[in-house]
């Protein structure tokens, strides 16, 4: 009994050591505010995964802690929280979780070398470029002209408004006017096109009034999963029953919980199957479930623990955080949830994307 109780001491003493002296990995994304789900669910998948590398025994021996800064959807405070991070010697900064955030932290990150991975941010603008930005999604565009395509063959749409969010304007500007391109050149036509900035005082009820008239088959609507949510609704209760395509920024719980019955049916484009039976996405969602009481994964829950993984495998080969860019980029590969997935030597990830479609109030892939 003595010697089990003193082999239990020695180890919660080795524990208590390497506590002291944890790997730390930032992870900022908004948690606050209107569009705050996004960032919300991407820290809960990179917590997740936090849990399962010190529950095998950290990275290399050593524990991990991740310390989390919320940007508040403003650049000039995700500026100050990513120097907070860097302050704090974070290994890398998982983040930010939407375009606009990511573009605004470039400088930054580049002149400080350090690595940023951001789970969720998918603008063509980021594309191609050699900085100490990566992503573990794809530029936008594979998932737009997945999407496009589906609506002009499938859905059988000639006729497309657009409406987007400007507060994340790197993001939506870039993916409305690439859809249109797309769209139009499949032969259709975007018959009206307006933006707004998120905020309380939207008038989503005039938008609504001002979209129809047009005439158009088919709506795009590039916004968060509130403003989504509330757009769809004044849509449907004009009587009109013309099909809604969403972004990727509003496929989180929000848009359900806010959208009910009026985003039935809304099609959206992802980065993994919501049907899939692989093991690693079946044992994610239960430790989702079990840890934050939700029972459907979202792509920022998936994409946000894969964000960490990538950065835990790179620092298993060489623990030398100032190669870590470097580490990523030579690997190439890592497993996903559903499967290898490629970063590319620009930082990009090369990944599957697939059609979905709300059907009682839950994502559904489609095949």
């Amino acid at each position: 009994m003595m010697v089990v109780f003193f082999a239990a001491f020695l180890f919660a003493g080795n524990i208590n050591a390497e506590d002291k002296n944890p790997i730390k990995i930032g992870f900022v994304g908004g948690l606050t505010g209107r569009n705050s789900d996004l960032g919300i669910q991407g820290r809960n998948g990179a917590t997740l995964a936090v849990e399962d590398i010190n529950r095998h025994g950290g990275i290399n021996g050593k524990p991990v802690q991740l310390i989390t800064r919320d940007d508040k959807q403003d650049p000039q405070t995700a500026l100050k929280v990513d120097r907070e991070l860097i302050e704090e010697d974070v290994v890398a900064i998982i983040g930010h979780m939407t375009s606009t955030m990511s573009e605004a932290a470039l400088p930054l990150i580049n002149e400080r070398k350090i690595t940023m991975i951001s789970p969720t941010s998918g603008t063509n603008k980021l594309t191609g470029i050699d900085d100490y930005f990566l992503r573990v999604v794809n530029p936008d565009i594979q998932l737009i002209n997945l999407k496009t395509d589906y609506a002009f063959r499938n859905l059988r749409l000639r006729r497309m408004a657009i409406v987007y969010d400007l507060s994340n304007r790197t993001y939506t500007e870039n993916y409305a006017a690439n859809f249109k391109s797309a769209f139009e050149r499949l032969g259709g036509k975007v018959v009206f096109s307006d933006s707004f900035m998120t905020g309380p005082d939207v008038g989503f009820k005039g938008f609504a009034r001002k979209i129809l008239p047009a005439k158009p088959d088919g709506l795009l609507i590039v916004a968060g999963a509130m403003d989504t949510a509330i757009l769809c609704q004044h849509i449907r209760m004009t009587g009109s029953k013309i099909p809604i395509l969403v972004s990727g920024w509003a496929q989180t719980p929000d848009l359900l919980r806010h959208g009910g019955p009026a985003v039935e049916g809304v099609v959206a484009a992802q980065y993994f199957d919501h049907g899939s039976l692989a093991k690693p996405f079946v044992m994610l969602r239960e430790k989702y479930r079990a840890r934050f009481g939700d029972v459907d994964l979202t792509f920022a829950v998936v994409t946000g623990y894969e964000a960490v993984m990538v950065v835990k495998d790179a620092l298993s080969r060489n623990p030398d955080p100032k190669r870590l860019k470097e580490t990523i980029l030579k690997q190439k590969n890592f497993n996903g949830m559903q499967g290898v997935f490629e970063i590319d030597s620009y930082g990009d990830a090369k990944r599957k994307g697939y059609i979905a479609t709300v059907q009682n109030n839950r994502f559904c892939g489609r095949k």
